[in-house]
């Protein structure tokens, strides 16, 4: 795969190859690269009545999340059980805990893992890996926006609009 290199003095810029319009590995490496490290708008925080499950990306990143929300506190979660990789919600709901139906595991609306029907006794079980993943969440006024892996902060991606509306992690 080529490398493509960035000049810091404009005078001597040019365009990329074609290639990197029609390469699939350069489409699956922006996937991975950019949109997995960027900030995705996914509702407002006054949408959010307990359990709202988004998509990052629909057609591209294809990222099932959940958006939590117990007593004022709101969480994105992975919306995958930890177990089996069945999606958990799959329509907004009020529920006091989040319950895969497949085998009947169940996390609390935080993503910790709190039991799986016939498993008590378990050696080394449960662990930190049968929690939900909690995705970074952050606010622009009433915007949620959910990151994979952000690159940077929303205030950094946002830049001098950020100042002028309350901004910050859930």
């Amino acid at each position: 795969m080529p490398e493509f290199t960035i000049d810091a003095d404009i005078r001597r810029a040019h365009t990329l190859p074609s290639s990197f319009y029609a390469d699939e590995r350069f489409f699956e490496l922006s996937r991975e690269k950019i949109f997995a490290r960027a900030w995705h708008l996914v509702g407002t925080a006054a949408e959010v009545h307990n359990l709202k499950p988004v998509t990052l990306l629909p057609g591209f990143l294809d990222e099932p999340v959940l958006l939590s929300e117990n007593e004022g506190s709101l969480a994105c979660l992975s919306n995958v059980c930890t177990h089996r990789g069945k999606i958990l919600v799959d329509e907004p709901c009020y529920a006091g805990l989040i319950r895969c139906g497949y085998h009947g595991r169940r996390f609390s609306l935080d993503g910790s893992y709190i039991s799986m029907p016939e498993f008590e006794g378990v050696e080394n079980f449960p662990s930190e890996a049968d929690n939900l993943r909690r995705l970074p969440l952050e606010r622009w006024g009433e915007f949620l926006f959910a990151s994979l892996s952000p690159a940077a902060s929303l205030s950094e991606f946002i830049g001098g609009a950020a100042a002028a509306i309350d901004i910050g992690p859930y």
